[in-house]
């Protein structure tokens, strides 16, 4: 192996931890989402960087380097610098929210989106640790990451009047041509959407705090289960919001 071969081996990235898996034999695998794209690292139990990586959990903010070996599937953590945390998220009102952002996240963030992805996901978890109502910035954050994604729903309704209906295929629409699978938006519901895909993003916070978030949240639930997939966190969504309701 030359020296550039092995130089290569090593990368430097940046991101935030989204899930945090101690293996039997004292190794960490940690999941992080950052500009660059979703990673998976291992840090070894015998070769953490001054321990401190064995301290790192979740939604911490770190810039790290990981060597990469071709026959191995995980990089394994060589340095790591704590850049930041995100203080209450762990809260039993937050973390329901928190996770599941950060399951999303690290979904959608492909290579040729993260970018567009990383400055969303990081707003909307700060939104998460602080405004009085999570559910706010879980659905701003959950809808704007789909659609930097390229999987947000058009918004032309292609059967206007009656009770406002999104069909999963991505098409809104109303009560009276909905066809299966849909979920009701509730009243107000297709300008709230609209409000979160084209506005900026103080505007449209202020359009979801001066409604009601839920039946956006259900929506948003239902959409990524059938765009993306199932996400384990939904359950602990639906149990903390009540989300349980009119589809």
């Amino acid at each position: 192996m030359t020296y550039h071969e092995e130089v290569e081996r090593y990368r430097t990235s940046e991101g935030v931890i989204v899930a945090r898996k101690p293996l039997p034999g004292g190794d960490v695998i940690l999941r992080l989402v950052g500009p660059e794209g979703s990673s998976a690292v291992v840090a070894r139990k015998a070769q953490r960087p001054g321990g401190r990586s064995g301290r790192l959990m979740l939604f911490h903010h770190v810039r790290y380097q990981a060597y990469h070996k071709p026959e191995r599937e995980l990089a394994t953590l060589t340095q790591v610098e704590l850049i930041g945390r995100l203080e209450g998220l762990s809260e039993p009102r937050r973390y329901p929210a928190a996770a599941y952002l950060a399951e999303l996240a690290y979904n959608l963030a492909a290579p040729e989106t993260a970018a567009a992805i990383w400055p969303v996901f990081t707003s909307s978890l700060r939104g998460v640790a602080s405004h009085a109502d999570p559910r706010v910035p879980l659905v701003w954050g959950g809808w704007r990451m789909l659609a930097a994604a390229g999987l947000a729903p058009s918004l032309d309704d292609r059967c206007p009047g009656g009770a406002p209906y999104l069909e999963l295929t991505g098409s809104l629409t109303s009560s009276a041509c909905a066809r299966e699978p849909r979920v009701y938006l509730g009243p107000g519901g297709a300008a709230g959407l609209a409000a979160i895909l084209k506005r900026p993003g103080s505007q449209a916070v202020a359009a979801l705090e001066a409604g009601d978030p839920l039946p956006l949240l259900r929506a948003l639930l239902a959409y990524v289960s059938y765009q993306v997939e199932p996400l384990r966190s939904e359950a602990a969504v639906r149990s903390a919001y009540r989300t349980n309701g009119k589809t």
